[in-house]
């Protein structure tokens, strides 16, 4: 009977072992479908993210304002009994502006215009000058050349419009002219035979004969601007009319001709009507000498060469101008032959103190020779005004008659007839047109 109640029991023991023992035991995938389904959503959920974040990287480096697009509500799985945050799109990324890369900048410069000319000054015959009518003149222009081409020796300088003085075409260069260089070009002009302003226009030609000068284009011409005077016709040579193809200077340095009279460098012009310190208004040309406004300062004119003859004379007429209280001069002409020195020929003092002097000096002593004539004046005082003039300053054959003192004063130049005295020697304005308003004129009172 024992027997039988322990057999039950036993059973029933084992029994509970087999179930206590398949509580704690890992179910297998066959008896947990549920667990495929967490799997499979853990899988699709690291895709997802995966697929975002390469969609983000892909927006970005295109630089697209392109909104993020969810996944596909299809995809999304749901388990009985599970709770799964809502699936929240990411929001717009912001739009990322184009990076722009500046070009890499070349090592060589871009060139500019091939053929361009840049004006720096004018050597010789600078504008408003004064010259002589029917004259040959070297005028000379300081180029650079700021184009990317060499100027060779097929290169010209050409007329283009305005006056004509002579030249059509030239060739300057007889050298090559690099990019950034700098050069003189000569050329030798006539003046036309009247009187008045005149202008005339030249440009660069190349080697395909097109033109090209100043400015942004290359299209603007540089020019000669002057005012002719025809050279009266009883003198031999005209030093008023041939002003500014002397070399002036000053113990200041170079002057312009015409210069500025109000300048303490001292200055050269030329007055149509001079008002002499005696009280005359006269109707002839004179120069006006101003040297340095310092006690010793001077002002020079040396005028080009000039062949002597017999009998040829200096004339002029000396003195202060009017208005020129405290004027305290010296005059002195001298003459300087070819490579040999400087010789003097005559000097001579003049104050402000209503008397003016005539001077005649007789060249036939330097007859046969070619000269340059040196018109010099030295200021004696510091405090003054030294306005100087050199009336129809020429030399001519033959003297003044003896009939006439050389130092007489108020007394008009007389005529070469010897059978006539104190008459006024010819004036110019016969024959020669007075020059237009845009002349360098300096009215009375003078500074």
């Amino acid at each position: 009977m024992r027997n039988k109640l322990i057999l039950p029991f036993t059973l029933f023991a084992i029994g509970l072992s087999i179930l206590a023992c398949s509580r704690f035991t890992t179910p297998s995938v066959t008896e947990q479908p549920g667990a495929i389904y967490t799997q499979a959503i853990q899988t699709i959920d690291a895709m997802l993210t995966q697929a975002v974040g390469q969609t983000a990287i892909a927006q970005l480096t295109q630089n697209a304002a392109q909104p993020y697009i969810s996944p596909s509500p299809s995809l999304t799985w749901i388990v009985p009994g599970t709770e799964y945050p809502t699936n929240t799109p990411l929001p717009s990324p912001t739009p990322v502006p184009p990076i722009v890369i500046p070009p890499i900048a070349s090592a060589t410069p871009q060139p500019g215009m091939c053929d361009q000319a840049q004006f720096i000054n004018d050597i010789s015959i600078s504008d408003g000058s004064l010259l002589p009518a029917n004259a040959s003149v070297t005028k000379i222009w300081r180029i650079k050349n700021i184009g990317s081409c060499t100027w060779t020796e097929d290169y010209a300088l050409r007329y283009v419009d305005g006056d004509f003085m002579g030249v059509s075409k030239v060739y300057p260069f007889n050298e090559n002219i690099s990019p950034g260089e700098t050069v003189d070009i000569a050329v030798q002009l006539t003046t036309p035979n009247k009187s008045g302003n005149i202008k005339s226009y030249y440009m660069l030609s190349n080697e395909e004969n097109q033109l090209f000068g100043f400015g942004g284009q290359a299209q603007k011409p540089f020019w000669v601007n002057i005012n002719l005077i025809k050279p009266n016709p009883d003198y031999v040579y005209d030093f008023v009319a041939n002003l500014c193809l002397a070399n002036w200077t000053s113990s200041a340095g170079n002057l312009p001709c015409p210069g500025n009279t109000n300048s303490n460098q001292g200055s050269i012009t030329y007055i149509t009507k001079p008002h002499l310190e005696d009280g005359r208004l006269e109707n002839e040309l004179a120069l006006w000498s101003r040297p340095q406004v310092v006690k010793n300062g001077w002002i020079k004119g040396t005028y080009p060469a000039f062949k002597i003859k017999d009998n040829y004379h200096f004339i002029t007429e000396i003195g202060c101008l009017a208005n020129s209280s405290g004027c305290n001069v010296t005059f002195a002409l001298d003459y300087q032959e070819s490579g040999k020195a400087v010789k003097h020929l005559g000097e001579w003092v003049e104050k402000f103190d209503g008397k003016t002097r005539i001077i005649d000096i007789d060249l036939s002593g330097l007859a046969g020779k070619t000269v340059k004539f040196i018109l010099k004046v030295t200021n004696n005082v510091k405090d003054s005004k030294p306005n100087a003039f050199w009336f129809v300053p020429s030399i001519r054959k033959g003297g003044i008659p003896p009939t006439v003192t050389p130092t007489a004063t108020r007394t008009p130049l007389p005529t070469r007839t010897a059978t006539v005295t104190n008459t006024p020697i010819p004036t110019a304005t016969a024959t020669a047109t007075p020059l237009p308003t845009t002349e360098t004129v300096v009215p009375y009172p003078y500074p």
